[in-house]
């Protein structure tokens, strides 16, 4: 009995502990979110249980105390009388929990109270337009798009069941730090009253949860989290980079089981990444403000093993996830904030026939051209998203790990990727225009010396040439993204790649993008003229 009255709320948090995994286990449940629900139903009637327990507590403590002053009475220099009236005043606290409760919360929310409209305006944000992403998505069927918001659809109620599980540890917390009081009281020498306050005020913010979720997203963005998330679900910025070089419509057209057909299905497969990944980057918010109120809690009772930053970059790291699609903005915005790129089009002219390998080569970059263009731009985008979180993932680590740090070359030149992948077209755009000027991407030929040939004969060089000039288009993207990739490793410490790699795929990258630009600038330098090839 004695071990019992010096560390009751050991006992009272055990059992408090097993009957929540008790009346947690679902009966029925198909996916994550009728796990939750269940478990949220479970553990509705909780408070009224503590509450329950507290007052049985409470009535051990009132006996208690009243043994103990009857001690004091009879020997008071054994027995000193704050050892009855702390025990009568812990009772009484307990006797009054849902007032220390309503306390707790106001102390933090300020007596507004907490709301959940970040929550369901996120989730209905995020379900609303995902069927209405990049319409020829829909022609897919059952497909990655498919498992993706599946995933999404089985874990929207994980919001609930975390600030369920919240909310329980903040009862917990509030019964402790009592007893954490009256334990300050009796020995001061061994339990400090910071760890009964902190416990009281820990217990108070995850009471007030939603509201510190606010608080958090409005450190990065006080424009509302719905109007932050129409860029990214409605795909504004990755569309408007995509129309840029021909867009969704050329897929589709040439036919089903073309090369080009799986290239559009492929990318039409992966739309709804943007959505998936912002709640990824959600529900990452929401375990790390719970995280970071558990690490304030340690910091105040022991702040040499956890030290404040330790609490403020969860604080922060939570809140950029909170306003990942701000953060993607933001990063968007910061290398441009217009669609810079040229019309990498022209066209072909002339003409081929027959089963040739001329008129197979025509016919492939044709197919591909316009899809290939759009899956570069839809991947560096959904690859710059990526960058975005792992950007902000960074800030949770410490300083040792040197570049890949928080304050890291590494860390910097992640979000400065991620903004480049971002507006990618806008970025070629302005390459192109630095060395070659406004105008539109020669891809069109015109034999300047043609006699001795027939006019099938001219057709057929100049599409071929043609189609040879489109082709190194699409390697110049593929050597322009490489490019980014190859910088990015060199800043992370990667020691097989080197900044002039990088910068080689760039310059490569842009001169084969403008080769018929390149060509006609050679012809004019050597003075080729009446003899070589125009390119418009």
């Amino acid at each position: 009995m004695t071990g019992f009255m010096k560390t009751p709320y050991k006992y009272i948090a055990a059992f408090l502990g097993g009957l929540m995994l008790l009346s947690a286990t679902p009966a029925h449940a198909s996916d994550v979110s009728d796990i939750s629900a269940n478990i949220i139903a479970s553990i509705s009637n909780w408070p009224g249980l503590v509450s329950g327990v507290a007052y049985l507590i409470a009535l051990l403590f009132g006996v208690w105390g009243v043994i103990k002053l009857k001690d004091h009475v009879e020997n008071p220099g054994n027995t000193p009388l704050r050892e009855a009236v702390i025990r009568f005043a812990t009772g009484g606290a307990l006797l009054g929990l849902p007032i220390i409760y309503e306390a707790m919360e106001r102390t933090i929310s300020g007596g507004v109270p907490a709301v959940e409209t970040m929550q369901t305006n996120f989730f209905t944000g995020i379900m609303g337009p995902l069927a209405g992403i990049m319409g020829f998505a829909a022609v897919l069927g059952q497909d990655f798009n498919s498992i993706l918001e599946n995933i999404v659809q089985s874990i929207q109620d994980l919001p609930g069941l975390i600030s369920g599980g919240a909310y329980i540890i903040g009862i917990i917390l509030g019964v402790w730090g009592i007893l954490k009081l009256k334990e300050h009281v009796e020995n001061p020498g061994n339990v400090g009253l910071r760890e009964g306050i902190i416990r009281l005020l820990v217990g108070g913010a995850f009471f007030a949860l939603p509201t510190l979720y606010v608080a958090m997203f409005e450190t990065f963005d006080d424009g509302g989290i719905a109007a932050a998330l129409m860029p990214l679900v409605n795909v504004v910025l990755p569309m408007e980079a995509i129309a840029t070089i021909g867009g969704p419509s050329n897929c589709f057209t040439a036919g089903a089981g073309t090369v080009a057909t799986i290239v559009c299905n492929t990318m039409g497969s992966t739309v709804y990444m943007p959505a998936f990944l912002s709640v990824a980057s959600y529900l990452a918010g929401l375990v790390l403000a719970v995280w970071a109120l558990l690490k304030l809690r340690d910091h105040v009772i022991s702040p040499q093993n956890t030290p404040m930053w330790d609490v403020v970059v969860r604080f922060l790291a939570g809140g950029a996830f909170f306003a990942l699609p701000t953060i993607v903005e933001v990063a968007y915005n910061t290398i441009t904030d217009s669609v810079l790129a040229p019309n990498l089009n022209s066209g072909f002219n002339g003409a081929v026939s027959g089963g040739g390998l001329d008129a197979m080569m025509v016919g492939f970059v044709e197919n591909v051209f316009g899809p290939l263009l759009s899956m570069f731009s839809w991947f560096s985008f959904v690859a710059g998203m990526i960058f975005v979180i792992i950007g902000i993932s960074r800030l949770l680590k410490s300083a040792q790990e040197g570049p890949r740090g928080p304050g890291g070359i590494g860390t910097i030149m992640t979000f400065i990727t991620a903004g480049l992948l971002l507006s990618m077209n806008s970025v070629m755009g302005a390459f192109s225009n630095s060395m070659f000027g406004l105008g539109v991407g020669e891809t069109q030929v015109l034999l300047a010396y043609t006699t001795g040939m027939t006019a099938v004969e001219v057709d057929h060089v100049h599409a071929v040439m043609s189609a040879i000039l489109q082709f190194m288009i699409v390697l110049g993207y593929v050597s322009f993204i490489r490019g980014f990739f190859i910088i990015r490793g060199v800043a992370e410490g990667n020691s097989q790649a080197s900044v002039m790699a990088g910068i080689t795929h760039l310059l490569g990258g842009a001169l084969a993008v403008n080769l018929g630009s390149v060509l006609n600038a050679v012809q004019a330098t050597l003075g080729l003229v009446g003899f070589g090839v125009n390119f418009f």
